[in-house]
């Protein structure tokens, strides 16, 4: 596994960098990772830079990735550099109701972090 995720004290929000492509155990992972990162925290916010990432293992790991999100209280999620069949899927899970949490899309970190300190302001 070649993923990290970090939260970021300055910035008040938790990271996930996927490199390659992300299984069914990641996602069971990073779900853990979530509370773990987050706990005693203002913001249950994330920043996904999918940049260098790959597929998604299968249909049980978006759904496991989802349910992990909604269960860790993610309010916001924002995905950097997904390709368009990567935004086409969560355009579809958001739409299903299966992510909980406001979504957006940006080719640029510095606008996804813009966009998560907007959402803040609206708290």
């Amino acid at each position: 596994m070649e993923h990290t995720i970090w939260f970021d004290e300055g910035q008040q929000v938790l990271h996930l960098k996927i490199k390659g492509d992300f299984t069914t155990e990641d996602a069971l992972y990073f779900g853990k990772k979530y509370n773990e990162l987050l706990e005693g925290k203002p913001y249950r916010q994330i920043i996904v830079d999918l940049r260098e990432g790959g597929n998604m293992e299968s249909r049980e790991t978006r759904s496991i990735t989802n349910d992990m999100l909604n269960k860790a209280g993610i309010t916001e999620v924002a995905y950097v550099g997904a390709n368009a069949a990567s935004r086409m899927i969560a355009k579809v899970l958001m739409k299903l109701g299966s992510l909980k949490a406001e979504s957006d899309f940006f080719k640029e970190f510095n606008d996804s972090f813009t966009w998560i300190e907007k959402r803040r302001k609206k708290q």
